[in-house]
Order: structure tokens, then sequence, then C-alpha cells
């Protein structure tokens, strides 16, 4: 037993020898260089993790970093670069008179926007046949830019094609037509209008009712506005545009474009539709109903945007 007893003895001395000698010769934990790795934290919901850039080609180019896809809190919808791009396009169409007043219009920009008044795109856009028909119409259409030579784009299916001025002959044959001149919008944007004006607006915003009028087959809607503004006594100016051979009219009643907004103007239409070229070129026919109406947004609360050039 003595002897069993001092083999344990010794077997114990053994393995605590060995566990110093593991120890201390630097084999434990946090000696010769390595350490336990620590548990990787959780990523905080508020923080990004931004990843390495791809090393291929293709990924490369189709990447985008996580810094980018943040979203501020407050905002509750992400902008694409393409739909920043749309807006952005649409605000410029649109944007309201007054709207940029660090940086007033130019006397070029009026120009651009008094001439987009008396042409531009169809209210109907130029739709598919349009080519054809208004070609088949009579209109001479530059293969190269797609409008004629006065910068008019293809009419609607259904609709006349411009008269030029130089080439309309009047006859004794008396017709009639519906003519009406309004400037209901400007009541709804008086603020908009110069102070010295708002007396000359109507209270119902009819500066001319809606009435039955007589012209001779061959005149433009030019023509009929003119005759009429004249025998009533109502103050009517307009010009020349040769861009355009047409004439603009540039103020009726004394109420003028920009005087309620740089995107103000009279526009007129015909049938319910704003024609995409100016009053002089439009001939009309025994039965017409010609609108002349105010816009403060350059036709697009008349419903006139696609006239002067809107999407």
């Amino acid at each position: 037993m003595k002897i069993t007893k001092n083999k344990v003895l010794i077997t114990i001395a053994i393995v605590a020898v060995l566990v110093m000698t593991y120890w201390w010769g630097g084999n434990a934990p946090g000696l010769r260089g390595w350490k336990p790795l620590p548990p990787t934290p959780a990523v905080p919901p508020s923080e990004t993790v931004k990843s390495e850039p791809p090393t291929d080609t293709k990924e490369k180019a189709t990447a985008i970093s996580e810094t980018e896809l943040q979203v501020d809190a407050k905002d509750s919808e992400v902008t694409t670069p393409a739909k920043q791009e749309e807006n952005t396009d649409h605000k410029t169409a649109t944007q309201r008179p007054g709207a940029d007043k660090d940086r007033p219009l130019t006397a070029d920009e009026k120009l651009t926007i008094a001439a987009s008044l008396a042409g531009g795109k169809s209210s109907e856009g130029v739709e598919k046949g349009s080519v054809e028909y208004s070609k088949k119409q009579g209109m001479l259409i530059n293969e190269t830019t797609g409008k004629d030579k006065y910068l008019t784009d293809p009419v609607p299916e259904g609709k006349p094609v411009p008269v030029e001025p130089q080439d309309a002959v009047i006859s004794d044959k008396a017709m009639t037509c519906t003519l009406s001149v309004r400037c209901d919008t400007i009541l709804d944007n008086i603020d908009w209008l110069d102070k010295e004006k708002v007396e000359l607006v109507p209270e119902d915003g009819v500066i001319f009712p809606t009435t039955v009028v007589t012209f001779y087959e061959g005149e433009s809607v030019f023509n009929v506005l003119h005759r009429e503004m004249k025998k009533n006594k109502i103050h009517m100016e307009f010009k020349n545009t040769p861009m355009y051979n047409s004439t603009y009219i540039e103020g009726i009643n004394n109420l003028y474009e920009f005087d309620c907004g740089e995107l103000s103007g009279w526009m007129y239409k015909v049938n319910g539709w704003f024609p995409n070229y100016g009053c002089s070129r439009y001939q009309l026919k025994d039965g017409d109903v010609v609108e002349w109406v105010y816009t403060c947004d350059l036709g697009v609360d008349v419903g006139g945007y696609y006239s002067v050039g809107g999407k």
C-alpha cells in the first residue's frame, strides 16, 4: 500500500511540473504573439457599414456604396438620379411665377417664353401618323427637324394644318364663329398681378362674352379677334414674329404677357384644341368656337401645357 501511495504522489508531481512548463513556456493564451479574438460586436442600426470596392470590373460599374444608399430618417422616399432629373425638368417647365425671385428672367428668356405661346407642340402631342397626315394636308415637313420651316410640329390627325397669311384668299362669303375672351386665371392669382392693373380685371374674368360673330371665308383667328376688339373698343396690342410667320398677341384690355407672373400671357384654342401655331395662321371654318384665355403658368392652368412644349 505504501508503494502504491508513493506512485500516486510521483504521478501527481509529474503532472504539476508539465502544467507549469506549458504555462511559463509561452504557450498560454496572450503570449507568443497570439490572442483570442473578441466576439464581433453587432452593428448598431444607425450606422452604415461601408464595404471595400469590388475588384471585378463589372462589379465596379454596378456597385453603389452603402453610404450613398443611406437615407436620412426624415426622408420618406429614395430619389434615384433619373427621378431627380425628371422632377427638375418638371419644376423648370411648370415653375410658378416669382419662384426665382433672386434671378429675374432676362429679356431673351422672356422673348423665348412669349414666342412659345405662339408655337410649340400640339396640346395633343405629336401622335403616331401625324407626320404623314400633315404632309397629306399640304404641310411641308423637314425630314431632318421633323418640323416645317416655321418650326411648327406636325398637327394631330383630324386637326387643320396652318395656312400662311400670305397665301390666304379671303372671299366675300360670310360665315359665323363663336368668340370669347377671358382672364379667369388672374382672379385665382391676383397677388401676382401688378397692383396698378387689378382694376382692369373684370369681377367675373370675362373681357368679351361668348358671342356669335361674322367672318369671311379665308380669314384667320387673328382677323376676327382684331376686328371684334376694335368694334367693341377693347384695347389690343400685337406684333409680328417672322420666325413663326405669325402674329403674337401681346395684350388685350391692357393686360399683357408677364403682367401676372413671368410665365403669363395670352393663348387661344379652337373647338377645345390649343393649336401649335400662331393665330394668324389658323384659318377659320364655319361654326368654329374660338376662345382666348389668359394663362398665369405657361398654359398649365388652362389646359394648354402641351401647346407650349410641355410633356
